[in-house]
């Protein structure tokens, strides 16, 4: 039988793929921007009866361009919006040596190994502050449930559609 994973570390752990994402959210609008901006240096003016991208293909690239962002920024927010989430959760520890050994071995992706190392206390000494700070964390996720706020869980369904 296999034990459950402690849910504080399963949220934690989020934060370093949440923040890739992000970057990778940017990238890609960066690139959808990109390809709009140099299409549209190519355009000529049209007349247009009903879209811009009706009449022209490269007026049509340019509309999917802009497009494809926009749905690009809506996922960044929402992944920005989740980082903020772990981030708040850190910052209700009201211990500060936990909220540092949080911040190192999720934030920063310290192992426990270099966490003791740099804050100058034994591994097991951080192990201690870690899984009280633990504790910490799955309160404050039980109340964010008893409270409705918004689950985590299929924030980012795989079977979404690339926006691009």
């Amino acid at each position: 039988m296999s034990r459950q994973e402690n849910p504080a570390k399963v949220f934690l752990r989020r934060y370093k793929a949440l923040s890739g994402r992000v970057d990778a959210l940017q990238r890609a609008i960066d690139e959808a921007l990109a390809r709009a901006t140099n299409t549209a240096v190519t355009l000529k003016e049209i007349k247009v009866l009903s879209s811009p991208a009706e009449h022209d293909p490269m007026a049509r690239d340019v509309c999917n361009a802009v497009d494809a962002s926009e749905i690009l920024y809506e996922y960044k927010a929402q992944a920005e919006a989740a980082l903020r989430e772990i981030l708040a959760a850190i910052d209700s520890v009201p211990d500060e040596q936990q909220k540092e050994v949080l911040t190192r071995k999720y934030i920063n992706g310290e192992t426990f190994t270099q966490v003791a190392e740099n804050m100058n206390y034994s591994e097991p000494g951080v192990y201690v502050i870690h899984g009280r700070a633990l504790l910490v964390i799955n309160k404050w996720l039980e109340r964010r449930a008893e409270h409705g706020d918004r689950s985590q869980n299929g924030l980012y369904a795989e079977d979404r559609k690339n926006a691009c």
